[in-house]
């Protein structure tokens, strides 16, 4: 079928749209995961975090496990990779999402700072670590995680123009800072 390739192309652009504009449905997670027609192992394991993170904003939590877990053990095999950092990254915080989903403080945040000890990656060292779910604690009350979060973020993030520090006074505070793309990354 040549045309399949293309179309596969444009719905996954829409779905990546979509969960960049936090409008990801269950559907573009699912068929986003699932539509590797015809892709390798490696390109499955780049887009999985993609699908976890979307899985978990939209409540598929068992899915959303599943594919953190898988992302997690293929970065084993990858670590001189580019995206082992990134994998490391949102594999944790995408278990942590689902602990804490499922009423699991203390395992998320275990993962919240399994997440900041990731090597880090040229877009972790960039713009930087995703604080969705340091957000998700701080408002639950919890607020030493998240500022041991920001301390480890530090030793890949070097180009945060002090936000980390900025973000870590509001956390003491016992404020929820305005995280930004940081939400989206």
């Amino acid at each position: 079928m040549p045309n399949a390739r293309p179309r596969t192309h444009w719905f996954v652009l829409v779905c990546t749209v979509g969960l960049i504009l936090g409008v990801m449905t269950t559907l573009c997670a699912t068929v986003y995961y699932v539509g590797f027609y015809g892709r390798n192992a490696y390109t499955r394991w780049l887009e999985l975090s993609d699908a976890a993170m979307a899985s978990v904003q939209n409540g598929a939590l068992d899915e959303a496990e599943q594919y953190a877990n898988e992302l997690l053990l293929g970065a084993e095999s990858h670590r001189a990779d580019w995206n082992y950092g990134n994998a490391v990254h949102k594999g944790h915080l995408v278990l942590g999402r689902v602990a804490l989903r499922r009423d699991d403080i203390e395992a998320a945040k275990a993962h919240l700072l399994a997440a900041g000890k990731t090597p880090g990656s040229p877009q972790l060292n960039s713009f930087g670590p995703n604080m969705t779910l340091a957000k998700e604690l701080l408002e639950q009350g919890e607020t030493q995680a998240p500022i041991e979060y920001f301390n480890l973020c530090a030793a890949f993030w070097q180009m945060d123009g002090g936000q980390l520090q900025r973000w870590e006074k509001l956390a003491e505070q016992g404020l929820v800072p305005d995280f930004g793309a940081n939400l989206r990354y």
